[in-house]
């Protein structure tokens, strides 16, 4: 099978003409799910379990997702019509039969040791990972699974591995996958959006070549200091880390002069959880605040975001009445970040008149806030 790979822009709008979601009323537009619900829907992968019902907490089975898949690919018949299952026979749903059928004959599943495929048994977390890993080539993940409960060297810590690294889902907890969970049609449907939502043809691989040697000694900082704060996620996505809760967060500010700098902040939830990334220096007079604010895909249906999609300021908060909050816009030259990984990192060069220096932060101390404003 021609190698693959998942796009990570998993949360573009939907194409024009898509149909909405609210066509079920028990399809929230707020749910994450509703997005992957109306893409599914409009390209025929699936329908309603009524004409006003999508369902999205049922329980999906190991037939659906795969002709779910099927539909999604173009549902493409099967070279054979004689199935290598006993539990899978014609006398199942026409499109079930070829489904399973095809899958077979693309290796995205294989011969049960019993001869049994089970079509009507619950499609698990696991399951669900490995068939669409399968179906994009079985792509070696640039870093394994790290999950307490994902057997190392099998195809299901590549699959995991592999969907973490491309987005399409995460752990339900820091440490744990579960890999038997089972998924429920609002999850299904995500996943496959995820894989295939911009466009069914997926991009070559590109060879994966490690960095190229600096030509320069490398600059080390000439002072590194450390502090913490909170993090409020979106919550978006069925993502374990809910809106309610606040999380600690970790910032790290690299000083290479006394105008120069590279400010990381650390948040344990992907990137596209929040979109407002703010160091802040603080004094009994004065705080010196640096924020990043980047736009991301996943908001994209969320809210209306105009202008760069990267911000940088500098905000000055005077404790004294007599002076009001100053705000600055920062030209930053480098802007890096680990966008599953939830790191994101900037380097500021500071304006020669805005009285703060990296040198001189004896009386301030640091800390950061990870969020989103409306």
């Amino acid at each position: 099978m021609k190698q693959k790979l998942v796009s990570l822009a998993f949360a573009l709008a939907l194409l024009a003409g898509t149909v909405s979601a609210a066509a079920f009323v028990d399809v929230d537009q707020d749910h994450y799910y509703a997005q992957a619900v109306a893409w599914a829907v409009e390209k025929g992968i699936t329908t309603g379990t009524t004409e006003s019902t999508f369902s999205p907490n049922g329980i999906c089975t190991r037939g659906q997702i795969l002709t779910f898949l099927w539909r999604a690919a173009g549902s493409p018949e099967p070279e054979s019509t004689e199935s290598p299952f006993d539990d899978v026979t014609p006398d199942l749903n026409p499109d079930f039969y070829k489904a399973i059928l095809w899958a077979a004959e693309q290796s995205i599943i294989s011969d049960q040791a019993d001869g049994s495929f089970f079509p009507n048994n619950p499609c698990s977390r696991g399951d669900t990972t490995r068939f669409l890993w399968r179906y994009a080539g079985s792509p070696k993940p640039y870093f394994p699974a790290e999950f307490d409960d994902v057997p190392p060297n099998t195809d299901y810590a590549e699959a995991v591995g592999w969907a973490v690294e491309n987005g399409i889902t995460s752990g339900v907890t820091e440490t744990s996958f579960s890999l038997d969970a089972p998924c429920t049609r609002g999850q299904i449907v995500t996943f496959l959006y995820r894989s295939l939502g911009a466009d069914t043809d997926f991009l070559e691989v590109p060879a994966h070549t490690p960095p190229a040697a600096p030509q320069q000694p490398e600059q080390r900082p000439l002072q590194t200091l450390t502090g913490d704060g909170y993090a409020y996620s979106l919550g978006l996505d069925g993502s374990e880390f809910t809106s309610e809760n606040a999380y600690e967060s970790t910032v790290q500010v690299d000083i290479y002069s006394d105008v120069e700098a590279v400010l990381t902040v650390q948040v344990p939830f992907p990137l596209f959880q929040a979109w407002d990334y703010s160091v802040r220096f603080a004094s009994e007079d004065v705080s010196y605040l640096f924020t990043y604010s980047r736009w991301d895909e996943a908001f994209a249906d969320m809210v209306s975001w105009t202008g760069d999609h990267n911000l940088y300021r500098m905000t000055i908060d005077y404790a004294s009445t007599a002076k009001s909050t100053e705000t600055i816009p920062l030209e930053v030259e480098i802007s890096s970040d680990n966008r599953m990984g939830g790191m994101v990192s900037w380097q500021v060069i500071l304006p020669p008149d805005c009285g703060f220096r990296f040198n001189n932060l004896e009386n301030f101390t640091l800390s950061c806030e990870v969020s989103s404003s409306a």
